[in-house]
């Protein structure tokens, strides 16, 4: 089905999630973002500096959109807490876990009522990846087990789902094998097919129904037959042949952050962000707002203009995108300084229930 309402600028646009710098878009953003006139945005701890000025900020964004925008952050609690400043520190996801699934329902509730207090409807999480020896993801995953991962993680999404909050799987197929982080460089996982098949995909496989999205990773996996080091989302394989056809799989993926240097260290260009999105992935993810950005639209509206195979897989990806978008329901929320402290008071509450007393806790 294809949208009459909108132009291929405006269908080409829906396909971008993007960040920026500071607590609000400046003048050369703003423009960008008008030119792109993108389909949601990312926030990160830099665009947050106090309770009321993101909420501010979610509410312009929302307002300078013809259509509701997904407006992200990825909130896990621990290392990758966003909101900690405002609030107070969660306990990581693998805290909350091993204490059992009550305190990771609880601290589920609490970042889907942080995310609704400050206006945001998407968490890219949780981090459906298996914690295996050695992986530099240990404290950010769920459990060691496919089918207890896939367990909590369905719990995590139901708490959010519940309360209105969208929610990403990631890192498809599995970053449980990662030495080294890909915000720096390229991982290269060393699972074979059938590890990969039967053991990493599986939680994501389970939870194919209850999660809005699934993230693709940022990690060449060899033993999926792409001998060339490339990233997941580049890999027709993984994606359009293993998650689509294979696994069956008709909802929402959006890649991972393409500023890392996991997509830098193999060259940024233009025709990359098209073969991104050729390969079966709906929404491209850019923390940044740079004149790449502009170029990548830009490339795809060209190629799109002359193609009507890709014309009809922009259609496919923004229909799926336009359907997310049809459960969002924003409503302006009373009494939202109560919600502050009340809010904070839980976390600490909770905190104490689960980590003991005189434990450090790392957060960036």
């Amino acid at each position: 089905m294809r949208d009459p309402h909108l132009t291929l600028e405006q269908k080409i646009g829906q396909l971008f999630i993007v960040g920026f710098q500071g607590t609000e878009p400046d003048g050369e953003t703003r423009a960008l973002l008008e030119a792109i006139r993108p389909g949601g945005f990312l926030l990160y701890q830099r665009n947050i500096e106090s309770f009321d000025q993101i909420y501010d900020l979610t509410s312009r964004l929302r307002e300078m959109s013809a259509i509701q925008p997904l407006l992200a952050i990825d909130h896990e609690g621990g290392r990758v807490d966003r909101m900690k400043h405002i609030f107070s520190i969660m306990p990581s996801m693998a805290e909350l876990a091993g204490a059992g699934t009550a305190p990771l329902r609880a601290g589920a509730r609490i970042i889907a009522a942080e995310l609704a207090a400050t206006g945001l409807n998407l968490d890219l999480a949780p981090v459906l990846d298996l914690r295996l020896p050695g992986s530099i993801f240990a404290e950010r995953c769920l459990a060691s087990e496919p089918a207890e991962v896939a367990r909590l993680a369905a719990a995590f999404i139901e708490e959010l789902s519940k309360r209105g909050i969208f929610t990403c799987a990631k890192h498809f197929p599995g970053l449980g094998g990662a030495t080294v982080d890909p915000h720096f460089s390229l991982p290269h996982i060393e699972r074979t097919k059938r590890q990969l098949q039967q053991e990493d995909a599986v939680p994501f496989t389970k939870v194919f129904d209850h999660a809005d999205m699934v993230m693709i990773s940022h990690a060449h996996y060899h033993g999926m037959g792409d001998e060339k080091p490339i990233p997941a989302f580049l890999s027709t394989r993984l994606v359009d042949g293993f998650l689509r056809k294979r696994l069956g799989y008709q909802g929402l993926a959006i890649t991972d952050d393409l500023t890392m240097g996991a997509v830098t260290s193999i060259g940024l260009t233009p025709e990359l962000f098209l073969k991104a999105f050729e390969t079966g992935t709906d929404l491209l993810l850019f923390s940044q707002t740079t004149p790449l950005l502009h170029r990548a639209f830009k490339t795809i509206l060209s190629e799109a203009r002359k193609s009507e195979a890709l014309r009809g897989r922009v259609d496919e990806s923004v229909n799926r995108i336009l359907n997310l978008k049809k459960r969002i329901q924003f409503v302006p929320l009373r009494y939202r300084s109560h919600l502050k402290t009340r809010i904070t008071r839980q976390i600490e509450k909770l905190r104490k229930s689960v980590i003991p007393v005189g434990a450090r806790v790392v957060t960036i």
